[in-house]
């Protein structure tokens, strides 16, 4: 799951307490602070200095902190700027200085460090029910934001995905293949992986459509996909090439590896037996398959690589089609 989708979680419902975390070293002002807060309504936790509070916040993130300003081991000062500089795609938290301090220098040290708010001691219930209310308000501010931004991303998200899927037949399209091309010539040249291009071509698909018309034509091209996506291995990728072509990109195989897997896949569509149309050369629907190789030594560009697979498309079709044909590489 997600960060995003766990801070969602734990968003402050307008019916819940928000959870209020109380740091001071004084036992007596610690105690007395956390009972006022319960007694306002809030939830409440208590850290006996600066350390044990951060502590606490790492383990269970508070969404308001009242904290001390002179505590042993970590400082008011110093628990801010750790809560600050936290993930800030993480939920937010109102940070509160309750001290004696009330020297000029002190307030603008605890807002530089991103305090929200200053309470001077001895506190007034009535000004810490006030300045607890608006801590809330804030905080549901920054919970409502942050669950549209997280739904905003998520949109997006998925509208990228969806743009690089045909819809037709749930391959991935022209746009995945280009980008997905460029990494992968790239990694070939740095790392040495082998990779092998395999061009599918439905045979006589013109004489299908022309016979059955086009709806039945789209179902064909549907059907043979998911045949073709069908019989792959989990680590080939398989993308939609044109109307009735498809394109697998097959990592880390041999030529002659490649050739007996699309082979196979071959033979899926040919489980099928989708009829075809009197005019073509076969009663079922079958696949044309080209297969080449990547070159790395010397570079090859994935133009010069796909038209080498386009050829040997060719060559499975100038054989008698429903076949697979090499581009000739050497292993």
């Amino acid at each position: 799951m997600s960060l995003e989708a766990l801070e969602a979680r734990r968003t402050v419902a307008p019916d819940q307490p928000l959870r209020v975390l109380v740091a001071d070293d004084d036992d007596d002002c610690r105690e007395t602070m956390a009972e006022a807060v319960r007694f306002l309504g809030f939830s409440c936790e208590t850290a006996r200095d600066g350390a044990e509070a951060w502590e606490m916040f790492l383990a269970n993130r508070a969404d308001v902190i009242l904290s001390d300003w002179k505590m042993p081991r970590m400082d008011g000062l110093n628990l801010c700027v750790k809560v600050r500089g936290d993930d800030p795609r993480r939920s937010y938290t109102h940070f509160i200085f309750v001290t004696g301090n009330d020297d000029k220098a002190h307030l603008i040290d605890g807002m530089r460090a991103g305090a929200d708010d200053y309470i001077a001691k001895p506190v007034d219930l009535d000004e810490l029910k006030a300045r607890l209310t608006a801590a809330k308000r804030v905080v549901m501010l920054h919970r409502e934001l942050q669950m549209r931004n997280s739904s905003l991303t998520r949109v997006s998200q998925q509208a990228q995905v969806a743009a690089r899927i045909d819809p037709l037949t749930d391959a991935f399209n022209r746009l995945a293949l280009k980008e997905d091309l460029e990494t992968l010539l790239a990694r070939a040249a740095r790392y040495g992986h082998k990779y092998c291009a395999a061009l599918c071509d439905i045979d006589h698909f013109k004489a299908y459509n022309d016979h059955f018309g086009h709806i039945p034509g789209d179902d064909a091209i549907r059907r043979v996909a998911h045949a073709i996506h069908g019989g792959l291995r989990r680590g080939d990728v398989f993308y939609r090439y044109g109307g009735e072509e498809f394109l697998v990109i097959l990592p880390e195989q041999t030529l002659a590896e490649a050739t007996l897997g699309m082979d196979r896949v071959r033979q899926e569509v040919e489980r099928l037996q989708l009829p075809h149309a009197p005019a073509a050369a076969f009663s079922f629907v079958s696949i044309s398959v080209g297969i080449c190789s990547l070159s790395v030594a010397p570079p090859e560009s994935i133009d010069g690589w796909l038209r080498r697979t386009d050829a040997a498309l060719y060559v499975a079709k100038e054989r008698g089609r429903n076949r697979v044909a090499t581009g000739g590489e050497v292993d």
